[in-house]
């Protein structure tokens, strides 16, 4: 097919020697694809290997892999063939069984390339044609995706390359039909099981009525939108340098006060891209996910919201922060606390007082209840100067900006509900040791916690 030839050599989609995995599954667009590759096989000395499917979806798969296999060996072509059971993937995932058969698809084809040619050697041909184009931009509208869903399907993503992106399923037929080539059909696509079956029977028809050139037109529509999605992914890699910080061990992302100096569509590339990253999967982040991070930086510090995935964003000082919640167990708690440790004793009047981060002395005797290691509870205080001014721990907290995914867990040594040691920052002025104190406690800290902090005297 001439059109198709030409589209390959605009794109770039083969060069000398390819490695060429294709996905055939029998039915018309495959079988379109695999006679085509095999015309250029010559041209571009391609090695090909046929890779067939059977999702274990129907009763005539086997009908398919035969039908297959013997049309490679007629052509010559290498072929190999995988089962894979989608049915019980989709329901052990949660997933659909289109999601399982794509993921599977992609996933098999991998694997076979790296064993036939090695590693990042290859290409994977699939018969994306401008009617699944179409299809797949009507879907995506339909779940409420952004441009990059509305452009998902592009002639060549990372080694996948679509050849027949240039042609619609009736030209496809039409091709088949002048060369006399059989294929199968797939019985599962003349029902209304699946959505994009729906779309392709129900909608694309509805839109033809419009206009017997509505396929052309969203594809010529999804393009323009890709090239759109190519240009802001260049600008929110930018912004995302710029005020973005990434914390790889804690798969936290801050997410800076200054990205709103941005327009807002970038914002929002910026804040589903940081969402993306911490959940490890783009599927289900939607608008209502952005939003909620979006209207944080309105709020103050310390304002939380609960997002999908268990992840959460607080608005701390910088910025907004987004992570996994992490479970905190009684044993976790237990382990944190117990590691301060204190002891009585008289005073050593020949040493001097430590100024370790993790270790503290305080006068005994100013002590007014008996001391309690613990976290921090409502009205807590301690003293800030000379004149044993007080102040909220709470107060304290927001003052020093700690963060208040931290705040909870940061251990104290309290006498009722004055704290003597916010360990890892400050001590309370009022049990400061003097040239007066004869008895002491030492307080000593085993080991540093996860704090990023420094003391504050």
């Amino acid at each position: 097919m001439k059109k198709v030839c030409e589209y390959i050599k605009l794109n770039n989609l083969l060069e000398q020697n390819d490695n060429i995995i294709l996905g055939v599954s029998g039915g018309a667009d495959s079988v379109c694809l695999l006679y085509i590759m095999n015309t250029l096989k010559e041209e571009y000395a391609l090695n090909i290997t046929a890779v067939h499917i059977n999702h274990m979806i129907r009763e005539t798969a086997g009908r398919d892999e035969d039908f297959t296999r013997n049309l490679c060996e007629k052509l010559g072509i290498r072929f190999v063939s995988h089962k894979t059971d989608c049915p019980a993937i989709s329901e052990r995932d949660g997933i659909s069984l289109e999601e399982a058969g794509r993921n599977e698809r992609y996933r098999l084809f991998n694997e076979t390339g790296e064993k036939e040619f090695g590693k990042g050697e290859f290409k994977i041909a699939v018969a994306h044609h401008m009617d699944d184009l179409a299809e797949t931009l009507i879907f995506n509208m339909a779940r409420g995706t952004g441009i990059n869903g509305l452009a998902s399907v592009k002639c060549k993503s990372g080694n996948i390359i679509r050849p027949l992106l240039c042609v619609t399923r009736a030209e496809i037929e039409e091709y088949l039909l002048r060369a006399g080539a059989e294929f199968v059909n797939d019985e599962t696509n003349f029902t209304d099981d699946y959505a994009r079956n729906k779309i392709r029977h129900k909608i694309i028809p509805t839109m033809n009525e419009i206009t017997e050139k509505a396929v052309n037109h969203m594809a010529s529509c999804a393009g323009q939108l890709g090239e759109i999605e190519d240009y802001l992914r260049c600008r929110t890699d930018l912004i995302w340098v710029k005020d973005v910080k990434v914390f790889k061990p804690e798969d936290k992302i801050l997410i800076l006060n200054s990205v709103l100096k941005e327009h807002p569509a970038l914002v929002k590339r910026v804040i589903h891209r940081a969402l993306t990253e911490v959940a490890g999967r783009a599927r289900d982040i939607s608008a209502i996910q952005i939003e909620a991070v979006l209207n944080l930086f309105e709020l103050q510090t310390g304002r939380k919201r609960d997002l999908i995935y268990n992840m959460e964003a607080v608005r701390v000082y910088e910025g907004v922060e987004i992570s996994i919640k992490k479970e905190v167990s009684e044993e976790d708690k237990e382990d944190i606390l117990g590691k301060l440790h204190i002891e009585v004793k008289e005073r050593d009047f020949s040493q001097n007082i430590p100024t370790d981060l993790y270790t503290k002395w305080f006068d005994y005797d100013k002590i007014k209840y008996s001391l309690n290691v613990r976290f921090r509870r409502e009205g807590d205080y301690l003293t800030v100067n000379d004149q044993n001014a007080k102040k909220l721990l709470s107060d304290y907290m927001t003052n020093e900006k700690i963060p208040s995914a931290e705040r909870d867990m940061i251990p104290l040594l309290a006498d009722n509900d004055h704290i003597l040691w916010v360990v890892g920052y400050r001590i309370s002025n009022y049990y400061k040791v003097t040239d007066e104190t004869k008895k002491i406690v030492v307080a000593t800290y085993q080991r540093r916690p996860a704090m990023n902090s420094q003391e504050k005297i």
